[in-house]
């Protein structure tokens, strides 16, 4: 996983400014999340035709056995038999090199991203394969990194395999070549996953486009008002979920106004369905006094993160019991301007 601490500068200002947010991404590649869509349901896959869809995220066409897809907590579930899932993309194939270099994506198991296109070679339409690194996951995102081919052009049979240059080498002499009317094309992004392997993808960057397949963040803490001591031995207890399956998660606790906030000496880790449960005792230091305090959660690799007011009273203070029933929700997140970048 390809990781940044730019996550860290994103929910500290979060927790200084006092908004609720909803960071996406970690900082490289291309998730933004002012753009981002969110897939989460197999009716928002399409299915492919005679030719590909033009637009939006589908299933496509694969030898027997077909797998299926599934969704849960850990994002868009491969299993069954083959599986490939793509998304209709229009760009040049001379862009291939630097698309796949900013490119993200997001994975557990044993998914191979892949950018299908026409080569071109004889005219518009013509030479289809399908290029992929040779390696699963986030691996094979370099120019040196070995790639292959499911068909054959230019001087490659299909199953060649060759450096992402060497390909991006010969594409660009079929352009300068070949039929200069019909230039190679990427047509779609997406992913692959063989019979009888599996896989779970949570989220993939592709160009100027952002796709999360894990479900929306949401959340509850308890109690939302409570006093300084409180605070600092019993603490607040969270319920979250939509972060990446398994990641670390880091935890803010400022006061409303403060010009700064640092992460608390405690982790939180999410489990396997990207949820986190647990209970935060907070720092004397961090809680000096009565006041309005945020606290904010958030995934050191998704970015995502949660936050929600927290009202501390003075010892003595009489704090009104919490009934039994649904726990104090964190509000709901909005998007702040943090974001995937290069």
């Amino acid at each position: 996983m390809k990781q940044s601490r730019i996550f860290s500068v994103a929910v500290a200002s979060a927790a200084v400014l006092g908004s609720v947010v909803a960071v996406s991404g970690t900082a490289n590649a291309a998730f933004d999340p002012d753009t981002a869509d969110r897939v989460t349901t197999n009716d928002q896959l399409g299915v492919e035709g005679d030719t590909y869809p033009t637009t939006g995220w589908f299933l496509g066409d694969v030898a027997a056995p077909a797998g299926t897809v599934t969704f849960d907590g850990a994002g868009l579930n491969s299993a069954g038999g083959n599986v490939q899932v793509l998304n209709a993309y229009d760009a040049p194939a001379s862009t291939l090199t630097d698309l796949v270099l900013d490119a993200d994506f997001v994975s557990l198991g044993d998914a191979t991203f892949q950018v299908p296109m026409f080569v071109n070679d004889t005219g518009t339409g013509t030479q289809f394969t399908t290029l992929r690194p040779v390696a699963t996951g986030d691996a094979g995102f370099t120019a040196d990194s070995a790639w292959i081919t499911s068909q054959a052009f230019g001087t490659y049979v299909a199953g060649a395999q060759a450096t992402l240059a060497e390909f991006q080498a010969s594409i660009d002499a079929i352009d300068a070549d070949g039929d200069q009317a019909a230039d190679a094309t990427v047509l779609a992004y997406g992913f692959i996953t063989p019979s009888p392997l599996t896989s779970s993808v949570q989220a993939v960057a592709f160009g100027d486009e952002s796709t999360w397949f894990i479900p929306a963040p949401t959340g509850t803490y308890q109690p939302a008002t409570l006093t300084v001591t409180q605070a600092r031995t019993t603490g607040i207890t969270v319920d979250g979920g939509g972060f990446f399956p398994n990641e670390a998660l880091e935890v803010y606790f400022a006061v409303e106004n403060a010009a700064s906030a640092s992460p608390l000496d405690v982790t939180l880790t999410a489990d396997a369905q990207g949820r986190v449960q647990g209970t935060v005792v907070i720092p004397a230091d961090a809680v000096p006094a009565a006041g309005t305090y945020f606290i904010t959660i958030g995934g050191l690799e998704s970015g995502v993160t949660l936050q929600g007011t927290v009202t501390v009273l003075a010892d003595g203070a009489v704090v009104t019991p919490v009934p039994a029933g649904p726990t104090a929700p964190v509000a709901v997140p909005v998007r702040a301007n943090a974001a995937f970048t290069g």
